[in-house]
């Protein structure tokens, strides 16, 4: 089944680069290189989140992976100064979580919380804590369910949701939403996020995981606008456009991971549930 569900996901990325070549004459210059940007990133993404659905170990490793990359570029955005034994414990307090998580050992991670309050005493500084709780704890939740079709259904749910969002801001945005803080997020935008997500999410409960429960998906639009609210005041708190520069198009790994934030935790509370399992 993943193998088309990723055929599905790929001629998506085909059909929007043949759109931009097509219509190439109706955006500016600026805008369609930025959009083809976006797309070849989005080729790039797909295939590594390929690598990562092999595997349950694949997984864990990929979402490791990018905590650590997005704990770095956080300490970035909101200016704290690293070493090498800060990276090392950063690396080190993710691979606890991780191991927590893969061999089901609540010890572990309970031993990484500890980690976690005691690094943050010395740094003195609240921002390093939150730094680990969004992007190692709740972001990584999601990995302790046990489906991986289920996780990369949902994951993509989330990201079309910032798609449709966009577009529709785009379109039909009036009401802004939060003004001081990300002047592009509209209600017209969060609305039709909200309706094509759940459209979407039946069509890939037809045909490609029956365990999506459709019923949650306008939680997760809301949840996923609020995760980018989230990131998007620490970007203007310090003044900074995007929060990185690793994925052209898309700015840095928090501009693409901030909607996973408050949905991961949501996601693994619901799938994990007694009733569910």
């Amino acid at each position: 089944m993943s193998n088309y569900f990723f055929l599905f996901i790929f001629f998506i990325a085909i059909f929007a680069k043949l759109f931009m070549l097509l219509n190439k004459l109706k955006f500016s210059i600026e805008k369609y290189i930025n959009i083809n940007q976006r797309i070849n990133t989005w080729f790039i993404i797909i295939f590594i989140v390929f690598i990562g659905s092999l595997s349950r170990i694949n997984i864990i490793i990929l979402f490791a992976i990018i905590s650590y990359l997005a704990c770095i570029e956080f300490f970035s955005l909101t200016e704290v100064k690293r070493n090498i034994q800060t990276n090392f414990f950063i690396f080190l307090n993710i691979f606890i979580f991780y191991c927590s998580i893969y061999f089901k050992t609540s010890f572990l991670f309970f031993f990484s919380i500890f980690y976690s309050i005691v690094f943050t005493i010395n740094f003195r500084k609240a921002r390093v804590f939150i730094c680990l709780i969004i992007n190692i704890y709740m972001l990584g939740a999601i990995t302790s369910i046990a489906n991986i079709n289920l996780i990369l259904s949902l994951i993509t749910l989330i990201e079309l949701n910032d798609i449709f969002q966009y577009i529709n801001g785009n379109l039909f945005g009036k009401i802004k939403i939060s003004p001081k803080i990300s002047p592009n997020k509209t209600l017209e935008g969060l609305i039709g996020g909200i309706v094509f997500t759940t459209i979407t999410s039946i069509i890939f409960k037809i045909f490609f995981e029956n365990n999506i429960i459709v019923s949650i998906i306008p939680i997760l639009a809301i949840l996923g606008f609020l995760g980018d609210i989230f990131i998007s005041y620490f970007k203007r708190k310090y003044n900074k456009k995007d929060s990185g520069t690793l994925l052209k198009g898309h700015g840095g790994i928090l501009d693409r991971i901030d909607s996973l934030i408050f949905n991961s935790v949501f996601l693994a509370t619901i799938y994990n549930l007694p009733l569910l399992s």
